[in-house]
Protein backbone atom coordinates (compact mmCIF):
# COMPACT_ATOMS: atom_id res chain seq x y z
CA UNK A 1 0.00 0.00 0.00
CA UNK A 2 1.66 3.56 -1.00
CA UNK A 3 1.55 5.91 1.92
CA UNK A 4 -0.28 8.93 0.30
CA UNK A 5 1.01 12.44 1.83
CA UNK A 6 -1.85 14.78 2.76
CA UNK A 7 -2.67 17.79 0.73
CA UNK A 8 -2.12 21.48 2.78
CA UNK A 9 -2.74 24.87 1.76
CA UNK A 10 -1.74 27.93 3.76
CA UNK A 11 -4.78 30.44 5.18
CA UNK A 12 -4.96 33.92 6.49
CA UNK A 13 -7.28 35.22 8.40
CA UNK A 14 -8.34 39.00 7.76
CA UNK A 15 -6.58 40.86 10.25
CA UNK A 16 -4.85 38.09 12.12
CA UNK A 17 -1.21 38.53 11.94
CA UNK A 18 -0.73 34.48 11.25
CA UNK A 19 -0.71 32.30 8.40
CA UNK A 20 -2.42 29.32 9.25
CA UNK A 21 -1.94 25.73 7.61
CA UNK A 22 -4.81 23.97 6.87
CA UNK A 23 -5.04 20.53 5.78
CA UNK A 24 -7.02 19.30 2.61
CA UNK A 25 -9.25 16.31 3.10
CA UNK A 26 -9.12 13.78 -0.28
CA UNK A 27 -12.83 14.45 -1.19
CA UNK A 28 -12.60 18.19 -0.79
CA UNK A 29 -11.73 20.43 -3.94
CA UNK A 30 -9.32 23.19 -3.78
CA UNK A 31 -9.94 26.82 -4.99
CA UNK A 32 -7.09 29.29 -4.58
CA UNK A 33 -8.61 32.35 -3.18
CA UNK A 34 -11.17 31.27 -1.59
CA UNK A 35 -12.79 31.95 1.76
CA UNK A 36 -12.81 29.62 4.04
CA UNK A 37 -13.83 28.37 7.75
CA UNK A 38 -10.66 27.18 9.39
CA UNK A 39 -9.93 26.78 13.58
CA UNK A 40 -7.33 29.48 14.30
CA UNK A 41 -6.01 29.80 17.87
CA UNK A 42 -8.65 32.23 18.42
CA UNK A 43 -11.89 30.13 17.28
CA UNK A 44 -13.41 29.53 14.54
CA UNK A 45 -12.60 32.08 11.63
CA UNK A 46 -12.74 33.00 7.71
CA UNK A 47 -9.55 33.06 6.61
CA UNK A 48 -8.82 33.16 2.66
CA UNK A 49 -6.28 30.53 0.91
CA UNK A 50 -2.90 32.38 -0.08
CA UNK A 51 -1.05 29.50 -1.37
CA UNK A 52 -1.72 26.48 -4.22
CA UNK A 53 -2.24 22.96 -2.81
CA UNK A 54 0.79 21.01 -1.90
CA UNK A 55 1.48 17.74 -0.04
CA UNK A 56 5.52 19.13 0.19
CA UNK A 57 6.84 20.09 3.84
CA UNK A 58 9.85 21.49 2.03
CA UNK A 59 8.10 25.32 2.77
CA UNK A 60 9.84 27.89 4.37
CA UNK A 61 6.64 30.14 5.81
CA UNK A 62 6.21 30.53 9.21
CA UNK A 63 2.58 28.95 10.14
CA UNK A 64 0.37 27.86 12.65
CA UNK A 65 -1.25 24.63 13.13
CA UNK A 66 -4.84 24.94 12.03
CA UNK A 67 -6.32 21.47 11.16
CA UNK A 68 -8.37 20.52 8.87
CA UNK A 69 -10.74 22.52 6.76
CA UNK A 70 -13.89 22.99 7.84
CA UNK A 71 -15.56 24.18 5.37
CA UNK A 72 -16.00 26.91 2.11
CA UNK A 73 -17.61 30.47 3.58
CA UNK A 74 -21.20 30.42 2.54
CA UNK A 75 -23.44 33.85 2.26
CA UNK A 76 -24.55 33.38 6.19
CA UNK A 77 -20.83 33.16 7.38
CA UNK A 78 -19.73 35.89 4.96
CA UNK A 79 -22.98 38.38 6.97
CA UNK A 80 -21.68 37.20 10.23
CA UNK A 81 -18.04 38.10 9.54
CA UNK A 82 -19.61 41.49 8.29
CA UNK A 83 -22.20 41.96 11.87
CA UNK A 84 -19.02 41.14 13.85
CA UNK A 85 -16.28 43.41 12.05
CA UNK A 86 -18.85 46.26 12.81
CA UNK A 87 -19.08 44.87 16.24
CA UNK A 88 -15.24 45.34 16.38
CA UNK A 89 -15.53 48.47 15.44
CA UNK A 90 -18.07 49.15 18.76
CA UNK A 91 -15.62 47.22 21.67
CA UNK A 92 -12.44 48.84 20.03
CA UNK A 93 -13.88 52.48 20.85
CA UNK A 94 -14.84 51.10 24.44
CA UNK A 95 -11.42 49.65 24.88
CA UNK A 96 -9.90 52.56 23.98
CA UNK A 97 -11.50 54.62 26.48
CA UNK A 98 -9.79 51.56 29.09
CA UNK A 99 -6.75 52.35 27.65
CA UNK A 100 -7.20 55.91 28.48
CA UNK A 101 -8.41 55.72 31.69
CA UNK A 102 -5.42 53.57 32.99
CA UNK A 103 -3.06 55.63 31.20
CA UNK A 104 -1.44 52.96 29.40
CA UNK A 105 1.40 53.54 26.27
CA UNK A 106 -0.46 51.59 23.38
CA UNK A 107 -2.42 52.21 20.14
CA UNK A 108 -5.02 49.85 19.16
CA UNK A 109 -4.78 48.53 15.72
CA UNK A 110 -7.98 46.51 15.30
CA UNK A 111 -10.22 44.01 17.35
CA UNK A 112 -10.74 40.20 16.52
CA UNK A 113 -13.83 38.56 16.83
CA UNK A 114 -13.80 35.06 15.44
CA UNK A 115 -17.17 33.52 14.19
CA UNK A 116 -17.61 31.14 17.66
CA UNK A 117 -17.46 34.51 19.18
CA UNK A 118 -16.26 32.42 22.44
CA UNK A 119 -12.94 35.18 22.62
CA UNK A 120 -11.99 38.99 21.66
CA UNK A 121 -8.55 39.35 20.46
CA UNK A 122 -6.77 42.77 20.36
CA UNK A 123 -3.92 44.14 18.33
CA UNK A 124 -1.72 46.68 19.53
CA UNK A 125 1.17 48.23 19.22
CA UNK A 126 3.53 49.75 21.66
CA UNK A 127 7.00 51.66 21.88
CA UNK A 128 7.41 49.44 25.42
CA UNK A 129 6.38 46.63 27.44
CA UNK A 130 2.68 47.51 28.23
CA UNK A 131 1.44 46.21 31.85
CA UNK A 132 -1.99 45.58 30.63
CA UNK A 133 -3.02 43.28 33.98
CA UNK A 134 -5.81 45.79 34.81
CA UNK A 135 -6.99 46.02 30.96
CA UNK A 136 -7.24 42.39 30.99
CA UNK A 137 -9.15 42.16 34.16
CA UNK A 138 -11.56 44.63 33.16
CA UNK A 139 -12.13 43.60 29.69
CA UNK A 140 -12.83 39.91 30.88
CA UNK A 141 -15.37 41.36 33.08
CA UNK A 142 -17.03 43.40 30.68
CA UNK A 143 -16.90 40.77 27.69
CA UNK A 144 -17.31 37.71 29.89
CA UNK A 145 -14.90 36.17 27.28
CA UNK A 146 -11.44 34.81 26.82
CA UNK A 147 -9.19 38.05 25.64
CA UNK A 148 -6.34 38.14 24.22
CA UNK A 149 -3.72 40.67 23.90
CA UNK A 150 -1.52 40.48 21.12
CA UNK A 151 1.15 43.08 20.24
CA UNK A 152 2.39 43.62 17.09
CA UNK A 153 5.57 45.53 15.21
CA UNK A 154 4.46 48.11 12.39
CA UNK A 155 6.17 45.35 10.10
CA UNK A 156 3.71 42.76 11.34
CA UNK A 157 0.91 45.53 10.69
CA UNK A 158 1.76 46.62 7.17
CA UNK A 159 2.10 42.84 6.05
CA UNK A 160 -0.58 41.16 7.81
CA UNK A 161 -3.06 43.18 7.72
CA UNK A 162 -5.40 43.96 4.66
CA UNK A 163 -4.39 46.16 1.61
CA UNK A 164 -6.60 48.44 -0.08
CA UNK A 165 -6.56 45.78 -2.96
CA UNK A 166 -7.44 42.61 -0.76
CA UNK A 167 -9.82 44.93 1.08
CA UNK A 168 -11.99 44.86 -2.23
CA UNK A 169 -11.36 41.34 -2.60
CA UNK A 170 -13.14 41.08 0.79
CA UNK A 171 -15.80 42.98 0.50
CA UNK A 172 -16.48 42.15 -3.69
CA UNK A 173 -16.52 38.16 -2.61
CA UNK A 174 -19.05 38.53 0.81
CA UNK A 175 -22.22 39.75 -0.68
Amino acid sequence: MEDQKSNFFFARVFSDTNLYKVNLSSNQVFKYGAEVIIQSEFGLNIAVVTSFETSSEKHNMKSHPSGNLIRYANIEDKAKRLQLDKKSTSIKAEINVFVHQLNLEMNLTNILIPLSEDSICVYYTATERVDFRDLLIKLRNKYKSKIFLRQISSKDRQSSFLSSSDSFFYNSHSK
